[in-house]
């Protein structure tokens, strides 16, 4: 056996669940791949990284002399980055982590700061550059872009398509098109792997669904007509027995009964092996948004910055939305996207230089960047009409939350995909007349991501928003203001 990943007839159920996460799951993923993994927010992405990890139990086999290593970890210690990057590489020197550095776009004074004074994008970079100076391994990356602004994520995209031997979840399309050579898709019953990039997967999967839809329309018909064959053999038999009251005809239609309940049991067979080739094609509802226009101008920046310590937090600016625009606030990690949104939104008392106007209406979606303290499934329900309620829940159910995930009013077990979704179907509900969203896209699927596309330029809201997520932002965006880091 060579380092491959060798997976045969694996299975995999979690005790609270009806039907296993994986059954019968057979692949052979190349120790050399650049292997981007996708799937649906609940669809087991992290449970099959444990499962490699030799975490979970399963049936069924899994071979590989490989040494798996998990991003992200999360460091107790208070050590200084250099130390984080020899704690387990002590024979590396320091002009190869140099070097590796450069490649992450950071500068060599890093090594010698604490790792916990570093910002995300940096502690990312750090612990990615770590996984992979262990040449032994195979590093298992678990959404590595939520702590990274555009530049960082085209940044980390350049640092591993020079690598090779990995698998990454993320839900970034243009990040992982980066440097994925192969793509794997778990889907609602199987797994797919194809050679090529995300792009290369998406074409490749409308072609066979839109194969798959033909197949399954043909298959209905034919359920339909195998239907109305058992409907009338039924029917024929009930009616032929009670026409006669002769003991001998009764016998004879007994006879005939019989025989058209066993045509209607061969029937109804035929109707379950039907359904049974029925290809589970992944169904994704339009979403619908509720949008009232502003009747004014929404905000007017000139020459416009926020003041930290009397000093420019970021280069000044000057913008303009009017209702029905959608404007995407752009840049760094720490150039103040987030701090002008609190403002625009009155969340804090700040100094600012320049001119500023803004005329907030009164029915606002609020989505914030990380998920709200304190608040969960359970807690939403309680404070939501009857009506709302059943308003909600239908969106948890067309973003692709499962019935089955409702029983779990904590939401606790959830995976981040699906806790984002909680908040996302709450800022979805009712007329708003303007959306303010900071990193919506964080742990959605790419499947959802689309969903927003679609609704946001259908119904071309007001929006105000951040969002690191190329591809979602140039999709819906009419306006961008960079903020540049004043230095």
């Amino acid at each position: 056996m060579t380092g491959n990943i060798l997976i045969n007839k694996m299975t995999f159920q979690y005790p609270s669940m009806l039907h296993p996460l994986f059954e019968n799951i057979t692949v052979n993923i190349d120790e050399n791949w650049k292997l981007g993994l996708l799937g649906r927010n609940g669809r087991g992405k992290t449970t099959f990284f444990k499962i490699l990890l030799g975490e979970l139990d399963y049936e069924g086999t899994v071979q590989s002399s490989l040494i798996f290593k998990y991003f992200p970890v999360y460091l107790a210690n208070q050590l200084t980055a250099e130390e984080v990057l020899l704690q387990k590489n002590p024979m590396i020197e320091r002009w190869e982590l140099e070097l590796e550095l450069s490649y992450m776009d950071l500068p060599a004074e890093v090594l010698d700061r604490d790792f916990y004074v570093l910002s995300g994008g940096e502690q990312t970079k750090i612990l990615l550059i770590e996984l992979f100076l262990n040449e032994a391994a195979f590093p298992l990356i678990d959404e590595p872009t939520n702590n990274l602004d555009a530049h960082g994520r085209r940044g980390v995209g350049d640092y591993l398509n020079r690598k090779k031997g990995f698998i990454v979840v993320s839900h970034d399309q243009h990040f992982l098109n980066q440097f994925v050579d192969h793509t794997m898709a778990i889907n609602k019953e199987s797994i797919d792997v194809i050679k090529g990039d995300i792009d290369t997967w998406a074409y490749e999967k409308k072609n066979a669904d839109e194969l798959a839809e033909e197949k399954n329309h043909r298959l209905y018909q034919e359920i339909n007509r195998l239907e109305a064959v058992s409907k009338r053999v039924a029917s024929w038999g009930q009616k032929r027995e009670n026409s006669t009251k002769d003991a001998a005809e009764r016998r004879l239609a007994a006879k005939q009964m019989k025989r058209s309940k066993a045509i209607k049991k061969r029937t109804e067979e035929k109707i379950r092996d039907k359904k049974s080739l029925i290809n589970n094609v992944e169904q994704v509802e339009s979403l619908k948004m509720r949008v009232d226009q502003p009747d004014k101008q929404v905000l007017l920046l000139r020459n416009f910055s926020i003041l930290q310590n009397g000093k420019c937090l970021f280069e000044p600016v000057n913008i303009d939305v009017y209702p029905s625009e959608r404007l995407f606030i752009t840049g760094k990690n720490g150039a103040g996207k987030t701090t002008l949104l609190h403002f625009i939104l009155g969340n804090g008392q700040f100094e600012v230089t320049g001119d500023y106007q803004i005329r907030l209406p009164n029915k606002i979606s609020l989505l914030h960047q990380q998920n709200q303290l304190g608040k969960d499934h359970a807690s939403i329900l309680q404070q939501l009409t009857a009506q709302e309620k059943e308003s909600y829940l239908h969106l948890l159910r067309q973003l692709g939350s499962k019935r089955s995930s409702f029983a779990d009013h904590t939401s606790n077990h959830w995976s981040s995909g699906e806790q984002k979704k909680v908040f996302l179907a709450n800022a979805l509900l009712g007329n708003h007349s303007l959306f303010v969203w900071d990193e919506v896209t964080n742990y959605l699927d790419m499947m959802v991501i689309d969903q927003l596309i679609g609704a946001i330029n259908k119904y071309k809201p007001t929006m105000i928003g951040v969002d690191h997520n190329e591809h979602f932002a140039n999709s819906v965006a009419t306006k961008k203001l960079e903020l540049i880091k004043k230095v």
